[in-house]
C-alpha cells in the first residue's frame, strides 16, 4: 500500500472530496468541539496523513478525528506510537477502579449487610 487507504476512504464517506475540504472541515469541527478558534488542520498535514507514513497526530487531533469520522487514527492507517491510550481506556479504566473501591468498601464493613427481599404474592 502506497498511500493511506483507510483515511482517504473515511475522507470521501464524509463526502469530502478533497483534501482541501477535508481539511476545513477537521479544523471548523475541531474548532467547535475544543471550544477553540486556534485549532486547525492543514491541507499539508492531511495530504501527509493519506501518504504512506502518516505521521501521527497530537492527541486532541486524534480526538477530533474520532469525533468527525467515528474511528480513531490506528483504525485509519496512522502507525499507533508507544504509549498511546484512547482516551475512551482511561475513561474504562477510572471506572473500574472506582468499582474495585465501592466493592472493596462494601466487603469492609462490619456485620451484617441489609438485603432487599423478595416478597412473592
Amino acid at each position: 500500500m502506497s498511500r493511506n487507504d483507510a483515511l482517504r476512504a473515511a475522507r470521501l464517506r464524509k463526502g469530502w472530496r478533497t483534501i482541501e475540504a477535508a481539511a476545513t472541515a477537521i479544523t471548523e469541527h475541531g474548532q467547535q468541539l475544543l471550544d477553540d478558534r486556534q485549532f486547525t488542520v492543514s491541507a499539508r498535514s492531511w495530504r501527509r496523513w493519506e501518504g504512506d507514513r502518516p505521521g501521527w497526530p497530537a492527541e486532541e487531533t486524534a480526538i477530533v478525528i474520532h469525533a468527525a469520522l467515528g474511528r480513531w487514527p490506528e483504525d485509519l492507517g496512522f502507525t499507533t506510537p508507544p504509549g498511546w491510550i484512547r482516551p475512551e481506556r482511561h475513561d474504562e479504566e477510572q471506572v473500574r477502579r472506582q468499582s474495585f473501591a465501592s466493592v472493596t468498601a462494601a466487603a469492609l464493613v462490619a456485620g451484617p449487610s441489609r438485603r432487599s427481599t423478595l416478597t412473592l404474592p
